[in-house]
């Protein structure tokens, strides 16, 4: 028969609960005797039905009908943990109350049948006091525990027996099977539990007793024929039969072998086959595709000497023109120099015969004025000296002499001479010569030519010269739907048109002249283009696509070209930044303005320069264009205009390098025209308030000041006469 080991010897872990880890409480036994905290059994059937799969060994198991609570209470486990409870608290320095006295004190000792501490005074008086008699098998101490000798039995029997659970008073005898094995005394049998399955306690548990004897013999039995099971001839006959099979295997994996790298001897014969088979092939094709390739590249190189040979024809009579205009101005510059260094000898040759001739004058002057100073000397000591003689004698004969020596000398005094300051002013006549000629664009005093442009162009944004005395406007339609670039001539007449569907509510667009009867146009928010003024024909890209930096938020509204380079230039709304094209739309750099500008509205090049309107700041800047940095060189005047406040919206400048820039307010607009940098108002001259847009245009007659208006197709031509 099994004995009972000492509780030192079970493990710490045999008391906690394999789900939560934690202390068994309640604890609960499945019927694989596996153990569990009756609230973890509860979670763990939460979802199920009817049956409950073990944690630990997955064995299945019916739920009973009432939960949890039909599973059998372990009382070997609760006793257990009740142990290891009262053993740490009587191990622990902790200070608890004394059931007996009631002190706060390290406790000794503890009571089941007062189910309470005791300190070890009251221990001490607890287990000899004779009124205490049947306290004392029911009392475990400190000492108890330290001897290491207290079994399972020992401590059951210090536990007094169960209560029955309606009278407390009463130790339950019996127990009532129908009621969950629920603990009662003989009063119940014919109370609360009559005619109810009861079992006596003692009796019960002698039977259960003794089939569990039974089952351990029979398990030592049968555990002891199998460990017996383990002939020494088996092992010796697997060992022999190993070996012979071991032999037999390894023979027959040498012949295998064998037949195996006789096939890869084959295989690598055949693989070596293909290899030069494919490098036979290879080298067939690719010479095929070298052949192939280099009469592709002559082809191409053709092609390419070809176009090259056809572009530097279309660029020799691009610029035969320009070169041709060139060489007459610089021709007609040199002449002016000529002249200006003739004119120069002349005026310098002219200069010094003055100054000879002025510098004889004045020599004859000065010895003129010697001469008489000697004289006047002279006859004033001879005077004071026979005034002051008393020779009367000598005074009548001096003095009539001396009178007449006087009388010659006031004639002498009397003598015209020109004047000194005339004499040394040089007085040149500048106006005869060439070097002093400056040519002066006036603006004529009314319009020539008033312009109506018929609908649907109903609102201009932009306007440029064509590059042949014609006009081209660009702006949106009525209807907002598309914008449009059209060309006119200078009476209004229409030569072309080109409508932009784009989808946008606000296509606005704006155009600028290039060269070679190419426009520049661009159009919100992100589109730039080249207009071909002879045919009609436009191409166009789409900014954000070649540049990267170009937000979604960001807006063009302004474009000017420098045609000495033939670069395109666009600003953005509220951006300092200038965006830099060549003439075939590729992408080159970006031109930052200065800090002090606030949104270029509208910008032109003129002599090398950039011309910015910046609308929110209210001013007319001029600024640099060499490298990315752009830095300001000045700022236009602002006219004297009384009013609304006043905003730059527009500028141009003509072949004489005056500037025109159109100053708006809310009602009212004005003209005025600047020196080359600004620093001038030359005229100032009012508009039409719906004047939006201003250019000059070159025609046989001379350049004319072109204002277009937004809104009601309006445009008004002003004569540029030049004088010298």
């Amino acid at each position: 028969m099994a004995t009972s080991s000492p509780l030192k010897d079970i493990d710490d872990k045999f008391c906690l609960c394999s789900i939560c880890l934690e202390q068994l409480k309640e604890p609960k036994l499945l019927p694989c005797l596996h153990r569990y905290c009756k609230r973890c059994l509860n979670s763990l059937i939460k979802g199920t039905y009817d049956v409950i799969k073990c944690p630990e060994c997955r064995q299945e198991t019916q739920i009973p009908t009432n939960g949890v609570d039909g599973f059998k209470t372990d009382f070997y486990s609760k006793n257990l943990v009740e142990y290891v409870q009262i053993q740490q608290s009587l191990k622990s320095d902790e200070i608890r109350e004394c059931y007996s006295c009631s002190k706060h004190v390290r406790v000794a000792a503890y009571c089941f049948k007062c189910n309470d501490f005791l300190c070890k005074d009251c221990h001490n008086f607890h287990v000899t006091n004779k009124t205490l008699k049947d306290h004392q098998k029911h009392t475990l101490s400190l000492e108890d525990i330290e001897s290491k000798n207290i079994t399972i039995e020992k401590l059951a029997s210090m536990r007094h027996a169960p209560r029955c659970h309606i009278h407390l008073e009463e130790i339950a005898k019996l127990y009532c099977k129908d009621c969950v094995n629920l603990p009662i005394c003989v009063a119940c049998v014919h109370g609360e539990h009559k005619g109810h399955n009861l079992h006596e306690v003692k009796a019960l548990a002698k039977l259960k007793r003794k089939q569990l004897t039974q089952k351990l013999k029979a398990l030592e039995e049968i555990n002891k024929n199998k460990n017996v099971i383990a002939p020494r001839q088996a092992k010796e006959k697997l060992i022999l039969n190993v070996g012979i099979e071991k032999e037999k295997m390894i023979k027959m994996h040498h012949e295998k072998a064998q037949k195996i790298m006789i096939k890869i001897q084959d295989t690598e014969g055949r693989r070596q086959q293909v290899k030069q088979e494919k490098q036979n092939r290879e080298k067939k094709v690719f010479d095929s595709l070298q052949r192939e390739m280099e009469h592709e590249i002559q082809g191409v190189k053709q092609k390419f000497e070809e176009i090259i040979r056809v572009k530097k024809l279309e660029l020799n009579d691009t610029f035969k023109a320009r070169e041709s205009s060139l060489e007459k101005e610089l021709a007609k510059l040199r002449e002016q120099r000529e002249r200006f260094e003739r004119d120069k000898k002349e005026l310098l040759e002219s200069i010094e015969k003055q100054l000879n001739k002025n510098v004889k004058v004045i020599e004859t002057m000065s010895e003129h004025f010697d001469n008489i100073k000697k004289r006047f000397e002279t006859l004033n000591v001879m005077a004071s000296s026979i005034l002051a003689s008393d020779n009367d004698w000598s005074a009548v004969q001096c003095i009539p002499e001396m009178c007449a020596a006087a009388s010659n000398l006031m004639k002498d005094l009397k003598k015209d001479f020109p004047e000194l300051t005339a004499l040394t002013d040089i007085t040149v006549n500048y106006k005869q010569y060439s070097f002093s000629k400056t040519r002066v664009t006036k603006i004529s005093e009314n319009f020539d030519t008033k312009i109506t442009i018929n609908d649907p162009y109903q609102y201009v944004f932009g306007m440029t010269s064509s590059g042949d005395s014609n006009i081209v406007i660009s702006g949106v339609t009525s209807d907002y739907r598309a914008s449009f670039i059209i060309v006119i001539d200078m009476n209004g007449r229409m030569l072309k048109e080109k409508i932009l569907n784009t989808g946008n509510d606000w296509p606005f667009r704006y155009c600028k002249f290039l060269s070679q009867h190419k426009v520049a146009s661009v159009r919100e928010p992100d589109e730039i283009g080249l207009y071909d003024v002879r045919d009609g024909s436009y191409i166009k890209k789409n900014i954000s696509d070649v540049i990267n930096s170009w937000s979604k938020n960001r807006s063009v509204t302004c474009v000017a070209t420098d045609p000495v380079n033939n670069h395109i230039l666009l600003g953005g709304f509220n951006s300092r930044d200038v965006y830099v094209f060549d003439d075939e739309l590729n992408y080159l750099h970006i031109l930052t303005l200065p800090e002090i500008i606030k949104w270029p509205c509208n910008i032109t090049v003129s002599d090398g320069h950039l011309l910015v309107c910046d609308y929110d700041g209210q001013k007319c800047l001029v600024t640099t264009m060499d490298g990315l940095e752009s830095q300001l060189v000045g700022e236009f005047m602002k006219p004297n205009l009384e009013g609304d406040k006043f905003r730059p919206i527009s500028v141009c400048s003509d072949k004489n390098r005056f500037v025109y820039v159109l100053w708006k307010s809310f009602s009212q607009c004005y003209i005025v025209q600047y020196n080359h940098y600004g620093s001038q108002v030359l005229t100032t001259k009012m508009l039409d308030g719906n004047a939006y847009v201003v250019t000059v245009v070159g025609t046989s007659q001379g350049e004319k000041l072109v204002v277009a208006t937004q809104n009601t197709q309006t445009a008004y031509l002003y004569d540029l006469m030049t004088e010298d």
